[in-house]
C-alpha cells in the first residue's frame, strides 16, 4: 500500500491524501480490514490512494477477481447511504451502457454493508487530458462523442416536467453570496439578474425535459480507453435533473480552464461543443436558447472559486461570465 508523503507546501491543488496523510493511512487500513472480513471482497489487492475527501470517502486503486478495480470507501454514514444509491444506479445503467462506444465503468460489488463500492477501473486517459493532445478537428470529434454519451445515458428516463426554475436560481444566488473574488462578483451579479429573467421566461413555457442524469458530468469523469470506448465514471451524483444541467456542467468546466475547442464562444462556452449538445440531445429552439443558457448561468455561479485560486483560473472565470452576459443581452 502506498500513502503519499506529506508535502511541504499545502495549497488548493495539493491532493487531499497528501494534506491529510493520517486520514489517508486510516482509510487504507480500514479497507484492508473490510476486505479480510467480507466474502464479497475476498482476494482483493489494494494498491494506492487515488483521492481522499476528508471525513467523507476515499477512492483507492486495486484489483478484485483479477480485474483492475476502484474501491470507494465510506468514511461517513451519509456516504454509505450514497453508495447504496449509486450502486442501484450502476445496476440500472449497466443494462444498456455496457456495450458500444458509450459505456459506464462496470459495477463489480457492493460490500461491507454498503461501506465499500467497487467498480472496474476504466483504462485510458481522462478526456480533458486526452483532447489537449489532439488537433482541433479531432478535438471537436472527441467532444461530440461525449455529447453522444450523455444523450444515450439520459434517453431511457426522459420525461417532461414543470420548469421549477426558482430552486435553481435560489441555489445560484446563495452561492454567489460566498464569492470572494471582487472581479468575479461584479460580473456574476449581473449574470444572476439575467438568470432571473431567463427563469421568468422559462416559466411562461411551462415545462422542460428531465432525466436521470450523471450529476457531475465533466471531461474528467469520462475516460477515453485504448479501444476508443468512452466510459463514464463517478455516478455518485446521479439523479433526476433537467437534462441541460449535465450539458452546462461539461461546457463550463472546459471554459473555466480556458479550453475553447473551436476558438469561438456561445453563452460563454465553446460554440462547437454547445452545438454538439444541441444536436445530440435534440434540443428545440426554446431549450437551446432558454433552458441551456439558464443552466449555464447556474453552473457559472454555483462553482465559487476558492479564495486562493490562481489568478489565471480567476481570469478564465471572468471571461466566461462576461461572454455569457454579452450573449444573454442579445436575447432581449
Amino acid at each position: 500500500m502506498k500513502v503519499p508523503a506529506h508535502g511541504r507546501n499545502m495549497d488548493i491543488v495539493t491532493p487531499r491524501a497528501q494534506q491529510y496523510p493520517e486520514q489517508a493511512a486510516t482509510a487504507l487500513a480500514r479497507l484492508q480490514t473490510l476486505v479480510a472480513s467480507d466474502p464479497a471482497l475476498n482476494g482483493a489487492k489494494i494498491e494506492n490512494m487515488l483521492r481522499l475527501v476528508p471525513g467523507r470517502r476515499a477512492i483507492i486503486a486495486g484489483w478484485l477477481k483479477d480485474k483492475p478495480a476502484v474501491f470507494r470507501v465510506s468514511l461517513h454514514p451519509e456516504e454509505t447511504a450514497s453508495f447504496l444509491r449509486e450502486w442501484q444506479e450502476l445496476q440500472r445503467a449497466s443494462t444498456y451502457m455496457n456495450s458500444g462506444k458509450s459505456q459506464i465503468a462496470a459495477p463489480m460489488t457492493l460490500g461491507a454493508g454498503a461501506e465499500v463500492l467497487v467498480v472496474q477501473r476504466a483504462q485510458g486517459h481522462q478526456m480533458l487530458d486526452f483532447i489537449t493532445r489532439l488537433t482541433p478537428p479531432d478535438r471537436i470529434a472527441q467532444v461530440t462523442e461525449a455529447t453522444t454519451w450523455l444523450a444515450r445515458y439520459q434517453a431511457p428516463t426522459l420525461e417532461t416536467s414543470p420548469t421549477g426554475w426558482k430552486k435553481w436560481f435560489s441555489r445560484a444566488q446563495a452561492a454567489l453570496a460566498t464569492q470572494t473574488h471582487p472581479e468575479l462578483l461584479e460580473v456574476e451579479q449581473r449574470v444572476l439578474r439575467r438568470m432571473k429573467t431567463l427563469g421568468r421566461n422559462l416559466e411562461a413555457t411551462g415545462a422542460w425535459r428531465t432525466a436521470i442524469g450523471h450529476g457531475d458530468f465533466h471531461p474528467n469523469n469520462l475516460m477515453v480507453g485504448p479501444d476508443k470506448v468512452l466510459r463514464g465514471i463517478d455516478l455518485g451524483g446521479s439523479g433526476r435533473i433537467p437534462i441541460y444541467k449535465d450539458m452546462a456542467r461539461f461546457l463550463t468546466h472546459l471554459s473555466r480552464r480556458g479550453v475553447t475547442i473551436s476558438g469561438t464562444r456561445r453563452f460563454g462556452v465553446d460554440a462547437a461543443t454547445y452545438d454538439a449538445f444541441v444536436a445530440a440531445c435534440n434540443l428545440d429552439e426554446v431549450e437551446a436558447t432558454l433552458c441551456l443558457p439558464f443552466m449555464i448561468c447556474f453552473e457559472t455561479l454555483i462553482r465559487v472559486e476558492h479564495p486562493a485560486m490562481p489568478a489565471r483560473r480567476v481570469a478564465h472565470g471572468v471571461k466566461l461570465a462576461k461572454s455569457l452576459l454579452a450573449d444573454l443581452r442579445r436575447l432581449d
